[in-house]
């Protein structure tokens, strides 16, 4: 029976959610891919960066796949998967929110834990 976790976005609004895929290892982190019951799914990686402990969310039902998040991470901790961003070495994340704060479609999430 998968796990239940609940999740915040942007918006505000609170959203219960079953954890599909779990402890995939992405460079030094952990992945979590989580389907929501409005039918959004997103991938949470966590683990350690430069900076200490992180976690950086996408959620894959909003990116368009424009790039701009790979285009202008400074460490090249994301890279595109098919027309998805991913994140490929969480160990490399400084925390500089570049990705979140470029990102046109509100798909990408970075919270240092």
């Amino acid at each position: 029976m998968p796990e239940k976790e609940s999740k915040n976005l942007k918006d505000g609004v609170a959203v219960t959610a079953d954890v599909v895929l779990t402890n995939y290892s992405v460079c030094e982190g952990l992945e979590k891919e989580i389907r929501t019951k409005n039918n959004l799914t997103i991938k949470e990686v966590s683990g350690r960066g430069k900076k200490g402990d992180v976690k950086i969310d996408i959620v894959v039902s909003y990116c368009k796949g424009c790039e701009i998040c790979v285009a202008f991470c400074p460490e090249k901790v994301l890279a595109m998967e098919r027309e998805i961003a991913k994140v490929v070495d969480i160990s490399k994340c400084t925390n500089c929110n570049i990705c979140e704060y470029l990102c046109p479609d509100f798909s990408i999430t970075v919270e240092s834990l």
